[in-house]
């Protein structure tokens, strides 16, 4: 019999180890197969929602053209030792290929049938290319909106093929969020945004808690062609009611603000409904919209203790019922001054944005580079330049002011998801602690049923009706001709921020506007699938 002295042995069993290894991963591996994309469907629209400012319609014919947009090749995804799934490893971040393209000659209705009858999901218009996907005897089905794809006669359009190099998303891992200008998705998205007649926009994508992609389109200033970038700020509307919730629960957090609390107390004056005089108004209900009180563009001209007249209030007792109110989260701003004895500008740069090395302000006197601040455009036109947003809005002591709250933050997309990963990652931020865990659970807690198709929490809204059954917190933002979007989802940790100028003015019945929802759901579909 023949002897294996040990070393040998060892040798022997170390390759029999490793032959069972690779048999074994490859069994797996060969069985992987591409990433399933979701079920394409067209866009249902209703007009309008109370709540936020709506403006008429836009120009059909205004959009940026895609020569217009940035192909910066994105940036590589920083190395990392955690290991890759078969999936990743086989994911192919560029590939060529020749695709057909048809060149719109006569407007063509894009059906989501091959059949006459069928609904009409878009317009294209003459000059248009759109990517052919299928064709039948009579019609071609082409791509019109992201990968949202329908029906259009061939007699529409001339034919013709394109080679490409098809740069995809990179995985991202780690390290400083990736621009997606460039690839596929990045392409498809601008696609979205240009249908919509978007001057201007820019986007943020956040993955297991961090800023991962970002993308930006079109102008921050058409008249001097300047393009937005990664550091564009906006004027992002009603969003900023979100930031200043988050400043309320930090005077909650320090014991200097209870949220239950009789507003007169703190505000040095009596505040209550004339008509229900026995009954406090508090923060709480300030942040949920059911103080009571009236939406009145006059009011943020007057004396704040000159808003408590019957006139100012419904007749309903405060604390029941949702009426959404941008005077309500500028008077939670104002508390918050009054408690903090800082302006919100003072007071949002010392808890979140000098921490987080995020320039940003309710008052752009104490932004460092104002030069950053977009214009606002509507229905393709300049409604508000960077000038006028850039004056400053400060005036009196703490708690004078009540009209920044509601809608005045300038910051940049990027810069926004940093902050709402505090949401998403238990009231922290690279570590570092901003928001107590019981103060972000009472936040992220249902208040009320808005009947408007969400429930309202204090500063944000939940809905299972954004992107499939997911149960999603969430604000849009609405002035100017800006229309924008926050939202999250703290089971997955992912969210995204989409802020956009100019666009189309129609709401989804989810109560978002499409050009943010269309962006949103394509996201989710492509990039956080």
């Amino acid at each position: 019999m023949t002897t294996i002295d040990p070393k040998q042995a060892r040798i022997v069993s170390a390759v029999a180890i490793a032959v069972t290894v690779i048999l074994s991963g490859w069994s797996g591996y060969k069985h992987i197969g591409s990433i399933p994309t979701l079920a394409e469907s067209g866009v249902e629209t209703e007009a309008g929602f109370s709540g936020e400012p709506e403006v008429g319609p836009t120009d059909i014919d205004m959009f940026v053209s895609d020569s217009d947009l940035t192909a910066d090749i994105p940036a590589e995804a920083v190395s990392s030792d955690e290991p890759r799934s078969p999936a990743e490893m086989n994911r192919p971040e560029e590939e060529k290929a020749t695709l057909r393209y048809v060149r719109i000659t006569k407007t063509a209705n894009v059906r989501d049938k091959d059949e006459e009858n069928a609904k009409v999901l878009s317009v294209l218009a003459v000059g248009k290319e759109a990517q052919i996907v299928e064709e039948s005897k009579l019609r071609y089905r082409v791509k019109y909106s992201g990968n949202k794809s329908g029906w259009i006669y061939k007699t529409c359009g001339d034919v013709f093929e394109k080679e490409v190099v098809i740069k995809h998303v990179p995985l991202y891992q780690s390290g400083d969020p990736i621009k997606i200008n460039g690839t596929k998705e990045g392409d498809e998205i601008g696609v979205i945004l240009s249908n919509h007649s978007t001057v201007g926009a820019s986007v943020a994508i956040i993955k297991d808690g961090k800023v991962a992609y970002h993308y930006e389109y079109g102008y921050a200033n058409k008249e001097k062609k300047i393009k937005v970038g990664e550091h564009t700020k906006f004027r992002i509307a009603s969003i900023s009611k979100v930031v200043t919730s988050m400043m309320a629960m930090t005077e909650v957090d320090d014991g200097k603000l209870d949220l239950d609390g009789n507003l007169s107390d703190i505000m040095g004056f009596k505040f209550y409904n004339p008509s229900h005089s026995d009954k406090k108004v508090t923060m709480r209900m300030l942040l949920t919209h059911t103080s009571g009180l009236i939406d009145r563009d006059n009011e943020y001209y007057m004396v704040l203790r000159d808003i408590t007249h019957n006139s100012e209030f419904y007749v309903s007792p405060p604390g029941v019922k949702f009426l959404y109110c941008n005077l309500g989260v500028g008077i939670a701003g104002a508390v918050v001054e009054k408690t903090a004895d800082k302006t919100i500008s003072q007071y949002a740069g010392e808890k979140f944005f000098e921490p987080m090395s995020i320039d940003a302000s309710f008052d752009a006197k104490y932004l460092t580079d104002k030069s950053l601040v977009a214009n606002c455009y509507e229905a393709g036109k300049l409604s508000r330049d960077s000038d006028s947003l850039c004056r400053s809005k400060e005036s009196g002591k703490p708690g004078d002011v009540f009209h920044l709250g509601q809608g005045g933050l300038l910051i940049s997309s990027v810069d926004l998801a940093r902050v709402f990963t505090i949401l998403i990652n238990e009231g922290q931020y690279e570590g570092n602690q901003y928001i107590s865990r019981n103060s972000l659970d009472e936040m992220l807690r249902e208040q009320i049923d808005s009947g408007k198709g969400f429930k309202q929490c204090i500063g944000l809204r939940k809905s299972d009706k954004l992107v499939g059954k997911r149960q999603m917190y969430f604000h849009n933002g609405a002035s100017y001709g800006i229309y924008a979007l926050a939202a999250f989802d703290p089971a997955d940790r992912s969210g995204i921020v989409i802020i956009t100028s100019g666009a189309f003015t129609n709401r989804n019945k989810n109560t978002v506007f499409a050009v943010c929802d269309e962006v949103m759901n394509y996201s989710y579909e492509n990039i956080l699938s």
